[in-house]
């Protein structure tokens, strides 16, 4: 489902099903990402089914073109997670199959896909798990990955990676934002297999620095921490990492999202359970990390729901948390619920 505010969220349309024809190899419709060209045309990519699909709208989400398999040229498997990242006229989806990982260039706005699978020796970085993408000003794309050495299990140690083209997707290069952290915390007979485990996302600023956002713990089976990095060399090398949040010790922190601005900005926010509940954080640096803001509450109590206290919510409802800048604004989107498998609702905030 997909809602578009044309007034910069102050109001929103009803709810409307970007493909309302059941996929005939599943009834699932998850794991949506969005994103918006500079000329307003709108791009969607999740996963129906065993399929990566992508979709556009010319009409600011009010009407969509049928969804394209963008793995059409991958037949060995189920797919896996969602990353997309557009620019202009080029679009990226990123998926996995197993423990091989692809990423589906478009160069024509999204009508047309091909298929590269970047890694070809699939025991280096186990199973891969999506997240995030970004593409920069000279139209180098970057796509953020989780790699998991015992699938189903989320058992061992973790890497967390960002592969990059320089060549609208057709041959890739890999470098480490970290090697070797704990899985996450074991919740069993709750959520999915690597639910509270690592994940990472990217964004790049108006200089084309590269910046990442990831929970991972201290500690196997600890609480989880995010982190943030920096590159300046597109991502050969990657400063520090700094804890992002005041709340380190018992708190989980997870769900990381980050969007990059101005040279030097980037918006990070996060969810932690600090108070006892979940509620949604958010802070910014305009030098690249050197500084931040304060850590700001964004997520606030609403009556009506019966989830929600005046200490948060009592559970994160989906595993991926949205963000965009406007050239002004900073837009969040977030679930919220009492449990893994709700009802919850999908919450927005903008600055």
């Amino acid at each position: 489902m997909i809602e578009a505010s044309h007034d910069g969220g102050k109001t929103w349309g009803a709810p409307k099903p970007l493909n309302p024809t059941p996929n005939p190899q599943g009834d699932f419709q998850v794991d949506l990402q969005v994103a918006v060209n500079s000329a307003g045309v709108v791009f969607v990519a999740y996963l129906d089914g065993k399929n990566t699909v992508a979709q556009r709208s010319e009409d600011h989400g009010e009407t969509f073109t049928a969804p394209i398999a963008v793995n059409g040229d991958i037949k060995n498997g189920p797919t896996d997670k969602v990353g997309l990242a557009v620019r202009g006229s080029d679009v990226y989806v990123s998926y996995s199959v197993a423990q091989k990982f692809f990423v589906a260039s478009s160069h024509d706005g999204g009508k047309t896909f091909a298929s590269v699978q970047i890694n070809h020796e699939t025991s280096t970085y186990g199973w891969t798990l999506t997240s995030g993408g970004a593409v920069d000003s000279h139209g180098t794309v970057y796509f953020s990955w989780v790699g998991i050495k015992k699938s189903g299990n989320a058992l061992g140690l973790q890497d967390l990676f960002v592969t990059k083209s320089s060549d609208g997707g057709q041959s890739w290069t890999t470098s480490y934002a970290d090697r070797g952290v704990p899985p996450g915390p074991e919740w069993k007979n709750c959520c999915g297999w690597d639910f509270w485990g690592p994940q990472i996302v990217v964004t790049v600023d108006a200089s084309d620095r590269v910046y990442v956002l990831y929970n991972a713990g201290t500690r196997d089976s600890g609480p989880p921490s995010v982190w943030y990095r920096s590159s300046s060399d597109g991502g050969a090398s990657w400063s520090t990492r700094i804890a992002i949040h005041s709340s380190l010790g018992s708190t989980w922190a997870l769900f990381p999202a980050i969007e990059g601005g101005k040279t030097g900005e980037v918006h990070v926010a996060w969810m932690d359970n600090r108070t006892g509940q979940y509620n949604m954080w958010y802070r910014t640096s305009a030098d690249g990390g050197a500084t931040w803001s304060r850590e700001i509450q964004v997520s606030q109590f609403a009556s009506g729901f019966p989830y929600k206290t005046a200490d948060g919510f009592t559970f994160p409802y989906g595993d991926y948390d949205g963000m965009a800048w406007d050239g002004t604004h900073i837009h969040l989107a977030w679930g919220e619920g009492p449990s893994y498998h709700g009802p919850g609702n999908v919450w927005y905030a903008t600055s």
